[in-house]
């Protein structure tokens, strides 16, 4: 899933790169520190995450520097890193040109992101729906809109509701049975949660 998910990136920005801001949602391969900000044990705060970003910190990023939505925003000139949303500290500039909603160890199964207390899919969404709120606060609902109609929006999440829940914890796949059937229960809930939102 994952695979796909970049190769039609690749294939939007070609298209187009002249996006207003970078909007992300997923899991640990995105999120770019939210979990600092939640009552989790999933957390990336600590070495030797972060010893070869900027500055030699760890950020709350799963990883040692930056993550594929950092080089996607470098690569658009969009900005440097993409910030987590839940960062109290936001500056104006950074919400305008976007953030990440992602949680690290969460998934579109509800009963992943569960687990580990993180950021579900639909908590997600709502802290995007905050996230338009303080956008028309700052520049008006029809630059927010434009904006958002420019944005372009990075999903990627999945990883942890099949290692998670069908393989470590097999509590679906008693309910599946099949990986397979599992996977189309993940697209169709991921799909429905793309349409209503």
């Amino acid at each position: 899933m994952f695979l796909v998910m970049v190769m039609y990136v690749c294939i939007r920005v070609v298209e187009s790169s002249n996006f207003s801001s970078l909007l992300v949602f997923g899991d640990s391969t995105v999120d770019s520190g939210n979990n600092n900000y939640l009552l989790t044990i999933s957390k990336a705060n600590y070495f030797p995450y972060g010893i070869d970003f900027p500055g030699h910190v760890p950020t709350g990023r799963f990883s040692n520097g930056k993550l594929v939505s950092d080089f996607l925003a470098s690569a658009l000139n969009i900005k440097d890193t993409v910030p987590p949303f839940l960062n109290p500290n936001l500056s104006d500039e950074e919400l305008l040109t976007g953030v990440s909603f992602a949680s690290g160890q969460s998934g579109i199964d509800e009963f992943t992101p569960s687990l580990t207390n993180v950021l579900s899919m639909e908590q997600q969404v709502e802290y995007f729906r905050a996230y338009t709120v303080k956008l028309k606060e700052m520049v008006g609902e029809d630059e927010a809109m434009q904006r958002l109609g420019d944005a372009l929006v990075l999903i990627s999440v999945g990883s942890n509701d099949f290692i998670l829940n069908f393989h470590d914890f097999p509590t679906r796949r008693v309910l599946f049975i099949t990986i397979d059937a599992y996977q189309d229960y993940l697209l169709d809930k991921l799909e429905l949660i793309i349409k209503v939102n």
